[in-house]
């Protein structure tokens, strides 16, 4: 028998397998989660100068939200295809100093992403299939959609004379006693690839594990909650920092099909 007779059943079955892949999760149950929580991200660098105040290895918190759309593969398992956007970034603070004219300065890294996922899911029922606990692994790429780095300057002033009990102490508009010092405070941003901040990249990939559980409310809803981590394996910038993020984030399930 030919080559090429060989071939042609061969591709025959080839086609009528990945046909009957993707239509396989169309007769099961698939669903659309919808998703918010709170993160924590950081920066961190392998190079030496980049540690300390310049890594912003110091959490920055904001709001995450996302939706995904569950697809089963077989037993307990299912792939979650999301997309949400990300805050990243992280911030770092000079210890507070009582030193004449020290300017106490505190940085913060803010950066937002559009984060896409492909996650692996392996799930397990409890209570008659009221609760489903599932862990998740699997690859992001996320692409940067702002970046900015806001400083707050504190400038602790000269030293001021002792109050006597009784006598009013009066602080200008804008400035604040601390232990016999007055103190101001500004606020300045600077866009990154200005001023001496480095440019960031357009993109970032990584890894994501976590895990959660989920409860069904309906036979069509389920109330989920989980934790997720995001640890980045690219160097956004020309100094070497990677991000990570962790989040603590529920949301609504939808079951369809």
């Amino acid at each position: 028998m030919s080559a090429r007779r060989c071939s042609a059943p061969a591709a025959s079955h080839a086609v009528a397998l990945v046909v009957a892949l993707a239509a396989a999760p169309l007769a099961a149950q698939t669903t659309i989660g919808v998703r918010a929580g709170i993160g924590l991200a950081s920066l961190s660098g392998d190079a030496t100068e980049t540690r300390g105040a310049s890594a912003f290895d110091d959490p920055r918190g904001g709001i995450v939200v996302g939706v995904d759309a569950g697809i089963p593969l077989s037993g307990g398992l299912g792939v979650r295809l999301g997309m949400g956007l990300a805050p990243k970034g992280g911030a770092a603070e000079v210890p507070p100093s009582i030193t004449t004219s020290r300017a106490l300065t505190e940085s913060k890294a803010e950066m937002d992403y559009l984060q896409f996922s492909a996650l692996l899911r392996a799930g397990a029922d409890a209570e008659e299939g009221r609760l489903n606990f599932g862990i998740l692994a699997g690859p992001w790429m996320a692409f940067n959609l702002s970046c900015q780095v806001a400083v707050s300057s504190v400038d602790p002033g000269p030293l001021r004379p002792e109050v006597p009990p009784g006598t009013p102490n009066r602080v200008g508009a804008g400035r604040t006693g601390v232990a016999g010092r007055t103190v101001s405070a500004q606020d300045a941003e600077v866009a990154c690839g200005e001023g001496g901040v480095s440019e960031v990249r357009s993109s970032d990939f990584g890894l994501a594990v976590g895990g959660g559980f989920q409860v069904r409310l309906t036979d069509s809803l389920g109330l989920a909650f989980e934790v997720m981590y995001a640890l980045g394996l690219s160097e956004i910038d020309d100094e070497g920092r990677k991000t990570g993020h962790l989040a603590l984030q529920s949301g609504l399930v939808f079951a369809i099909g």
